[in-house]
């Protein structure tokens, strides 16, 4: 019962501990904005239609505000 006890605040601790507060841009312009200025490369394939943005979201890594898109090829 003590083991069953340990195993389930291990899991408990480490999975209250990954959690990431995603803020998700759903203005274009600004999704744009902030395609253009943090994946320029990206930027290009997706003005010549080779690739479709699916999201694009904000979180927060050491204290510093990260962007992350999700896209693909066509």
């Amino acid at each position: 019962m003590k083991r069953l006890i340990l195993l389930f605040s291990v899991i408990t601790i480490f999975s209250s501990c990954s959690v990431i507060k995603k803020t998700h841009i759903r203005d274009y312009s600004e999704r744009i904005e902030l395609i253009k200025t943090n994946f320029p490369e990206i930027y290009e394939l997706y003005r010549r239609g080779e690739v479709v943005i699916n999201d694009v979201y904000t979180y927060e890594k050491d204290g510093h505000e990260k962007v992350h898109i999700n896209y693909y090829y066509r």
